[in-house]
Order: structure tokens, then sequence, then C-alpha cells
């Protein structure tokens, strides 16, 4: 049955859209996972778990806007299976914010394919949702990972595992 209230919001936009909260839901799911690394007994940095339970909550509260969003356009939620995370273990914080970055810039270019996307389907409406609620963060969270990974590449040298684990404890105390 078509929603009654569905207008202007082009199928392949509605496809979009749940496969964006899929997205999301993921990286909710796999900031988690880098959450609980760093809050391990043999790990024990609490401030880098904090910082990644803090963004998987981010993520999580990005979905759940999109859902809304969708059933406030009329359209259809189709709720997917959820992906394990592609890692489960890192080297260390420097490894760790490497792998968010590029895994930030992968959300932020999934972003930007519905927005265009949208676009193309005369959508002022999706294309600003995305802007307010999604891009701006996003472009802030990959300045944030970039700052923090050359904080931690000065910290870190990579020519002793020893002075690289004080850097990243120096780094968790002091910066995070």
């Amino acid at each position: 049955m078509q929603s009654m209230v569905k207008h202007n919001l082009h199928s392949e936009s509605e496809v979009d859209i749940n496969k964006l909260i899929n997205t999301k839901l993921t990286a909710s799911y796999t900031y988690l996972a880098l959450g609980m690394f760093f809050d391990r007994d043999d790990i024990a940095l609490p401030n880098f778990s904090s910082f990644f339970l803090e963004r998987s909550l981010k993520e999580r509260d990005q979905a759940e806007n999109l859902l809304e969003y969708q059933n406030m356009r009329g359209g259809r939620v189709l709720l997917q299976t959820i992906a394990k995370p592609s890692r489960e273990d890192w080297r260390s914080g420097l490894d760790a914010m490497s792998f968010s970055l590029d895994y930030q810039k992968s959300l932020n270019t999934c972003i930007l394919d519905v927005h265009r996307r949208a676009g193309g389907h005369a959508d002022p409406h999706l294309c600003d949702f995305l802007e307010q609620h999604f891009l701006c963060d996003s472009h802030d969270t990959i300045k944030k990972l970039g700052d923090y990974m050359g904080s931690l590449t000065r910290l870190s040298s990579s020519s002793s595992e020893t002075h690289g684990a004080m850097g990243d404890y120096l780094f968790d105390k002091h910066t995070l």
C-alpha cells in the first residue's frame, strides 16, 4: 500500500536512504568494536575507548534520524542485516585512527552519493536534510581524525614498539 504522505520521494532515493541507514548502523557497530577493543584489560586506554564509543552513539543517532526521515517522507523502512566489522584487532592507537579515518571517508562518500542522486531527482528536501544533519558532522570528524593521526604519528616512533605504546598512552591521557 502506497503512503498517503509520500510526495517527491523518488523510489531510488527511498532505496538509497535504506542503504544509508544500514551503512550508519554498520558504522555504529564498527565503532562499538573499536571502543570495546580499547576497553580490554590488556589495552586499557579509556579515552580511546570513550572516543570510539561516542562515535558509535553518533552513528546510531544518525541512523535513527534517517529512519524517522524515511517515515516522515512516506517511504518504507527496509532494515537489512548489519555486517560484522571488517576488523576486530588493531596494532596501536595510530592504526585504529588510520582505520577510522579511511572508514569515515567511505561513509562521507556514501552520503555524497545519496546527495548527488537526490539532486538528480530534484529532491531539495533530502539534499537539505543530508547537508544539515550529516555532511558537516562527517567533515568535522574527518578533520578531527586527521589531526589525531598527525599527533599520534609524531608521538609514535616506528623504530621502537615501546615508544609507540608510550605515545598511545600519552595521547590517551592528554589529548582525548
